[in-house]
């Protein structure tokens, strides 16, 4: 399709592969400045890297090496499109792409009328999946690029090449008056971001109509580290902080019902893509855990996550140049975490086939109700590595280096995940750290990375330096039934036998190899949080200063009464955290466990700037 060959009277499958695989390369190249202009419907930075995971995905797809007609292809375009759909801009792209392939279906090859009405098919299709448009947006420009070209058509230009130039001339002025059209984008100096990112898209096909050549993309080119910093427009949200997101499927998906369901909550920016046997859905809210529940009764959920814009937002006030990203796992004070700008990652839950996000979706409390009334004994998954991709993405995208802290791998394949994630990356931008601890002892780890890299040091020096202080942070349990850690394989049947037969409270504790172990044995039943206390106290020298965590397990009165034992006992507690245990590690240690954390605390030097 070079420039001075002779009219381009139809499009058949490969010629269209080969147009979008230039078109997403272009996107990919422009990833850092869409995410510099994403001001609507919130201002997180992340329209370019939604939009690149998309198409990252629909390329995946195309390069399958399999000979396709032109239906076929653009129906494995649509289904990959809503796999790996990302965002608002992503899941109406991914709907774009299903009405292309809805209105193709009974072609080999498009001639101008015929792509002409595909495309304006696809724009319908994108509109009709929003639950409430607003013009001057993406669809927007939809619309009126497939309105130039049917309007072309029927003016009887046949030749493709012309007509897509000048639908592109369209695009652009459609593009140009966004912000004439919505009053944010006119106050912030921008155009819309996800329009940005569909005109970008067009100008990489325009390039391989003109020249015949698809530019190269490099493996990683989708997952590239080390973005410029993204300088934010406009303020953080204040209601609807969670943009939430989910795939089903099923046999025969209701769609409108499900749209209908999901437009009676409190939340926005609502995009319900896909048919009757796909369905992804994006949606902003205060409640994940009910978009989840209602997805659920419509289909079988494939694919969940729930992100905290308020604190994507909050990248642009990063202190330092390194972020710090750890799993839920970790107990952390809430506090904290928002005032260090910590990146948690939920440890996913299951009652039976049914899944939630740890302390997203499942508060503890709903937790042990559900605990209490189950038949059916939960179990616990690592992240999958998508999850951590998605964050690590994120991140670099906004110049910041990453350093993960994950649970111990020798109780939890969350490492490998992180691991594995982190590898799909280019250059040497982030580093997986193995804390050989978990829960309240992580929970220290990560809060003094998070000073220290609020204070400037750099990612080799946070981690030469808990590399060589890893054995100071310690985990101290008490569990009144070790049967649940039999169940979960973090404890050793003995243990448990043990214990029950001879009525102890068996203390464990973090080894130097990551794993739980005996640490001591607290005899009889009665005074067990008093006793317990006292062993704590045992192991710190009362000379030194300490950072504490406590967390419970449905045991607030006695976590109560042991941190007060720990600040009458010990006279230099810089800190003390009273926090609810992860349900993650309700799952292993059963209600009524008590976990302590203790680290003698230095504070990390200020680094000069």
């Amino acid at each position: 399709m070079a420039s001075g060959a002779l009219a381009v009277t139809h499009v058949d499958a490969s010629r269209l592969q080969e147009a979008l695989l230039a078109g997403i390369a272009n996107v990919l190249a422009r990833r850092d400045y869409i995410n510099k202009i994403n001001v609507f419907p919130v201002p997180d930075g992340d329209t370019g890297t939604n939009l690149a995971f998309t198409l990252a995905s629909v390329r995946s797809a195309i390069e399958q090496p399999d000979r396709r007609s032109l239906p076929e292809l653009l129906e494995q375009i649509a289904e990959a499109a809503l796999d790996g759909a990302r965002g608002n801009s992503g899941a109406i792209m991914a709907q774009y792409f299903q009405g292309l392939s809805d209105s193709s279906r009974n072609h080999q090859v498009l001639d101008a009328a015929g792509l002409a009405e595909a495309s304006r098919s696809a724009a319908r299709s994108a509109w009709g999946a929003m639950s409430n448009p607003v013009p001057g947006t993406l669809p927007t420009v939809l619309e009126d690029f497939g309105d130039e070209l049917g309007r072309l058509a029927r003016d009887g230009v046949d030749d493709i090449r012309a007509l897509f130039q000048r639908g592109l001339k369209r695009a652009r002025q459609s593009l140009a008056a966004t912000p004439e059209k919505l009053a944010v984008l006119r106050e912030a100096g921008v155009v819309d971001a996800g329009a940005q990112g569909f005109v970008d898209f067009l100008e990489g096909i325009s390039r391989y109509i003109q020249s015949g050549k698809v530019p190269g993309i490099s493996e990683g080119s989708a997952a590239i580290a080390g973005g410029e910093a993204m300088h934010l427009h406009g303020e953080a949200p204040d209601e609807h902080r969670f943009c939430t997101e989910c795939l089903i499927a099923g046999e025969s998906l209701d769609v409108v019902a499900l749209r209908s369901e999901l437009e009676a909550l409190d939340a926005s920016s609502l995009v319900v893509a896909g048919g009757a046997r796909r369905a992804r859905v994006h949606i902003h809210t205060d409640s994940p855990g009910e978009v989840f529940r209602i997805c659920g009764d419509h289909g079988e959920i494939r694919q969940q996550k729930a992100d905290d814009m308020t604190r994507q937002h909050g990248l642009m006030n990063q202190h330092g140049q390194v972020a710090i990203v750890t799993d839920s796992a970790a107990d952390l004070p809430a506090e904290e975490v928002d005032r260090l700008g910590i990146n948690v990652v939920p440890v996913r839950l299951n009652f039976g086939d049914e899944e939630f996000l740890d302390k997203l979706t499942i508060t503890p409390t709903a937790f042990y109700q559900r605990l209490a009334a189950s038949t059916t004994a939960p179990r616990t998954s690592q992240p999958p590595p998508g999850d951590f991709r998605r964050q690590f993405e994120l991140l670099t995208s906004h110049g910041l280096e990453v350093l993960a802290l994950q649970i111990s791998s020798a109780v939890s394949g969350t490492f490998q995940a992180a691991k594995s994630a982190g590898e799909r990356f280019e250059g040497d931008a982030i580093s997986v750290f193995d804390t050989l601890n978990g829960a309240t002892g992580q929970g220290l780890m990560v809060l003094w990375a998070a000073e220290a890299a609020a204070r400037g040091w750099e990612r080799a020096a946070i981690i030469e330096h808990l590399t060589r202080t890893r054995a100071e942070f310690q985990t101290l349990c008490l569990v009144r039934d070790l049967s649940w850690g039999v169940r979960g394989g973090r404890i050793k049947p003995w243990m448990e036998t043990v214990s029950r037969r001879l009525r102890l409270n068996l203390v464990l504790a973090n080894t130097a190899e990551g794993k739980l172990g005996p640490r001591g044995v607290l005899p009889g039943r009665r005074n067990a949080v008093e006793r317990f206390a006292r062993f704590v106290l045992k192991k710190m020298d009362r000379d030194r200063v300490y950072r504490v965590i406590i967390s419970h397990t449905d045991a607030l009165e006695d976590a109560r009464t042991l941190r007060d034992r720990l600040l009458t006992g010990h006279p230099k507690v810089d800190a003390c955290w009273l926090e609810d245990a992860s349900p993650a590690i309700g799952c292993h240690a059963g209600p009524g466990a008590l976990l302590c954390g203790l680290h003698p605390w230095h504070a990390p030097e200020e680094q000069a700037k």
